[in-house]
C-alpha cells in the first residue's frame, strides 16, 4: 500500500505514520482487474474491504428486473464496499471502469484498526458520513433536477475529486465512463446522455474528444450543477489532541 494515495485519510484528521503503517499491515492482497471485472458481486458474502490503490471502480446496485443504478464512482484513495460490512451479503456490486489495482482488507484487520489506530478510525468514519453528505446531494440531483444538471452535476463532482488526487490536474482529463454507464449514473438513458453532452457542448462549457472531457467554462458548469456548498469540517475541535 506504500504506492497508495492517501489523501482521503487526512481530509479530517492528520493519522501518524504509526496509524498509517497499521493500515498497510491490514492490507491481505493485492487485486489487479481488467475493465468491466469484478471486485466483489452484490449478493456475494461480506468478508474485507477494498482499499483501491488505482483505477476507476463503479459501485453499482442491480434492480429486479435486471436495471443497473450505479450510486458511486470510485477514484484512487477510496475505500470500496465498506457500506456492506453490516451485511452477510454485499449491497453493491464493485465493477472496474478501468484496469484497477486494489488492496482487499479483511473484515477483523479492518476492526483492529479502531482499536490500535483510534485517530485513524475516527479518520475513516467522518469519509464515511462525507460520502453520506454526497450521497444525499446525488439523490436530490437525480431525483429532481433536470438531465443538463445532473450531468453537469457528475461532472463537477468528478473534477474536484481528481484536483484532491493531483492539484496540478486541470479542467481537463479521461472519463472512462460509456454513455450507458453514464446513464446508470445520471437515472438517464444513453439517448438522452448524449442529447445532454450535445447541449452542454452546445452551450460551450465543455468540450468532448477521444474519450476526453474538458470543462471550458467551469464556473458556468457550477452555477448549472447547482450543487450545495460544503464546507467539511477540518481537525474538529471535539475530537480532541493525541
Amino acid at each position: 500500500m506504500d504506492d497508495a494515495p492517501l489523501h482521503r485519510l487526512h481530509e479530517f484528521v492528520r493519522p501518524s505514520s504509526e496509524e498509517l503503517a497499521a493500515l498497510r499491515n491490514a492490507a491481505a492482497d493485492r487485486l489487479t482487474l481488467d475493465r468491466k471485472q469484478a471486485i466483489r458481486r452484490q449478493g456475494d458474502r461480506v468478508n474485507e474491504v477494498f482499499f483501491l490503490v488505482s483505477g476507476w471502480v463503479a459501485s453499482c446496485v442491480d434492480t429486479a428486473n435486471g436495471r443497473r443504478q450505479i450510486v458511486k464512482v470510485h477514484l484512487p484513495g477510496d475505500l470500496l464496499g465498506v457500506p456492506s460490512i453490516c451485511l452477510e451479503r454485499a449491497a453493491e456490486s464493485l465493477i472496474a471502469l478501468t484496469r484497477v489495482t486494489a488492496d482487499a482488507i479483511p473484515l477483523r484487520s479492518f476492526a483492529r484498526l479502531f482499536e490500535e489506530a483510534p485517530r485513524l478510525g475516527f479518520a475513516m468514519f467522518l469519509s464515511t458520513q462525507q460520502e453520506r453528505v454526497m450521497l444525499m446531494d446525488r439523490i436530490t440531483s437525480i431525483g429532481r433536477t433536470t438531465a443538463p444538471r445532473r450531468l453537469a452535476a457528475l461532472l463537477v463532482h468528478i473534477h474536484d475529486r481528481l484536483k484532491l488526487i493531483d492539484e496540478r490536474s486541470g479542467e481537463s482529463f479521461e472519463l472512462p465512463l460509456t454513455q450507458e454507464e453514464l446513464a446508470q449514473a445520471t437515472g438517464l438513458t444513453a439517448v438522452h446522455v448524449n442529447r445532454t453532452f450535445q447541449e452542454l457542448d452546445r452551450m460551450e462549457i465543455i468540450e468532448r474528444r477521444d474519450g476526453r472531457i474538458t470543462l471550458t467554462d467551469l464556473s458556468a458548469l457550477r452555477d448549472l450543477a447547482a450543487l450545495p456548498p460544503r464546507k467539511f469540517v477540518r481537525e474538529p475541535t471535539w475530537l480532541g489532541s493525541d
